[in-house]
This record gives structure tokens, sequence and C-alpha cells, in this order.
């Protein structure tokens, strides 16, 4: 009888074409058995040949690579329909600005292997353009429920040891598929945003540990320009991180969170722009209240850990240290701001 599969890989993209070619040299690099792998690179509507660049490429790839064209509602949306077309132990989530370093794949998979309280396994993620600063080590949720990159700017060398987060960035990480199927995996109403924190939220509720390690590192292709968010990316960003806060919250810690949430959010509102996309946000969430607390008493009654747990793994600041200030990403030393460009992963609506 065959062995079942260890790894399939999901990369959603839009518009990456010339990038993604880099992210699939990467992950050839690995040296992982072919016969072992399958990428799933589920298109969001690209319009810059990224099909056809694939299907002449193809030989260009030990592993099979399969071309998933797919409507573009965001990066949640696209890792669920990837998850879904294979069957394999583990799944990779890559963005297609992405380059595995060394072993990524094989220390990935042994961390898995050696512990089964492990459902989501990372590392470092590392600016490309400056290697040895860190764009992200794993995720922060502060006490109340804003998410930022751990450890963001800092120098690579100072995540140097395994940590436990409460959620890890799908920028470049390996889920059990078990554990993607017990949390029901990410929330397509996400369009952009806050998915991989809530869906790491809901793995540990679930009795699973979220570990990054030192030893998987990969080089994350974002330029130097910060960019200014969008309209509608901000609409996306405050919608979901309040959903988040509704579901996955238990009964005991919501009202202390959701409370300093609220206020935050009202501040936020009246003294930052574009306030009607955070009006319109707030709106969201009022409307689709009852689909939130239906998936609310979903979670909770599917929890494993108690609500210590998750303080624990709480960041007890309000805000990271450094605040976006409107922008895409945080402004690292020596970058500069420029308008904001398409996502790789999105399209833009």
């Amino acid at each position: 009888m065959n062995s079942p599969r260890r790894v399939d890989i999901v990369i959603p993209t839009f518009n990456r074409r010339d990038d993604l070619v880099l992210t699939l040299d990467g992950i050839a690099a690995q040296g992982w058995p072919a016969d072992d792998l399958v990428v799933h690179v589920v298109d969001n509507g690209s319009t810059d040949g990224t099909g056809a660049m694939l299907a002449a490429q193809s030989s260009r790839w030990p592993f099979r690579v399969v071309h998933v064209p797919n409507e573009p509602r965001g990066p949640a949306f696209a890792r669920n329909v990837g998850a879904a077309r294979g069957s394999a132990l583990y799944i990779a989530f890559i963005d297609s600005d992405v380059t595995l370093e060394a072993r990524w794949l094989a220390n990935a998979v042994a961390a898995l292997e050696a512990d089964p309280t492990i459902g989501l396994v990372g590392g470092k993620v590392l600016y490309d353009h400056e290697p040895d600063r860190l764009n992200a080590y794993g995720g922060e949720l502060s006490a109340i429920g804003l998410g930022w990159d751990a450890l963001e700017g800092e120098p690579a060398a100072s995540a140097d040891a395994p940590a436990d987060r409460l959620w890890i960035n799908c920028t470049a990480c390996l889920v059990r598929r078990e554990t993607l199927e017990a949390t029901g995996g990410f929330d397509a109403e996400f369009f952009y945003g806050y998915e991989d924190s809530d869906f790491g939220w809901r793995a540990c509720l679930a009795g699973w540990r979220a570990v990054v390690r030192p030893d998987l590192a990969c080089r994350h292709r974002t330029g130097t320009a910060a960019g200014h968010s969008s309209p509608q990316i901000v609409f996306h960003y405050t919608k979901n991180r309040l959903r988040s806060v509704l579901r996955n919250r238990g009964t005991g810690g919501l009202p202390a969170m959701l409370g300093g949430y609220l206020l935050y959010a009202l501040l936020d509102m009246a003294v930052r722009t574009p306030r009607r996309a955070k009006l319109r946000a707030l709106l969201w969430n009022l409307r689709n209240l009852g689909a939130t607390l239906a998936l609310r008493r979903a979670t909770q009654s599917g929890r494993r850990v108690p609500e210590s747990t998750v303080d624990r793994l709480l960041d007890r600041r309000w805000l990271p240290s450094r605040a976006l200030g409107g922008l895409r990403r945080r402004v690292i030393p020596g970058a500069e701001t420029a308008p904001m460009v398409a996502d790789d992963r999105v399209l833009p609506r």
C-alpha cells in the first residue's frame, strides 16, 4: 500500500508572474522528492500571463505544478481552494513573492513529525532587500485584538530560539491538514488582512500549538516602498479584526477585549482617515452579526483549551510600538513611502 503524500503547497497569486518563477525555483531548490509534492498555484484573476507562463515552463520544475484559475476573492478563499484540491498530510502556504531558504521544507516537516501538539509552524520572514532584518517572526495579537508581525524590523539574529505564538504569518507556514480541517480553514469573508491571525487563533482554541523556529527562514520580496493603504484595504482590515474578536474571544475575556477594541476603533475613526471605510467596516459587522455569532457558537463549542492559554499568548500592549500611520506596512530604516501597488495575492476592488 502506498504511503500518503506528505506535502501539498498552496500559492495564492495575482499578477506576480515573474515573482512566481522565483518562488517555484526556491521550492525546487529544497530538494524535496518530486513524487511527494504537488504545488497548487491559485490564481486570483491574473492578467499578466501567469497561466501561460506555467504551461510553458512546467518542465522547469521537477514536481507537479497545477494552475488553478480562481475568482478574485482574496488569499483566505484562495488558500481554502488550494488546500481542498490536495490530500497530503501537510499543507505549506507560501506567498508568490517569497523564496524559501535551504531546508525550510525539510525542517518544517520534521518539526511537525517530531511533535504532534504543533498544528502549524513557521519561522524567520526576512526582507529580501535586507536579509539581516526581520519582516516577521510569527505574529502578535494585542489585548484589544489588533495584530502585527512579531519582531518586525529587528535584526534577524534576534530570532534565535523557537517560540509559541497565537498565530503565524501565512507568508510561509506549514500546517497539518488535520488542523486545517478541525478549524474549518480560513474565513472566506476575510478578503484581505487578519485571515492568518484569525486562523491561528482558532487553531489554538482547538488545542494546537503555533510555533516559530529559527531554522525556518524565507526571504520576502516586499521592496523598499511601504506604500499607502487604500480605503478598500483599510475597510477589510477593520472589518476582519472585529469579526475575529467576536468569533474567537472566550466569554470571560470578551467584554474587556471588545470594549477596548471599540474604544480604539471610535477614536481611530475620529482622528484618522479614511473614516468612511472604517465606518463601513463597523456597519458590515452589525449587518452580519447573526452569521458571526453562529460561527462563534461553533468555535467556542469546539474549543479544547481554557482562555488562560490564549491569555499567555496575547501581547499585553494595546498597540504595536510603531504605528502603521496609514501605510500598508511599517517603514524600516532607509525605506521610502510610495503609492500602493497591487498586492501579490488579491485583486483590488
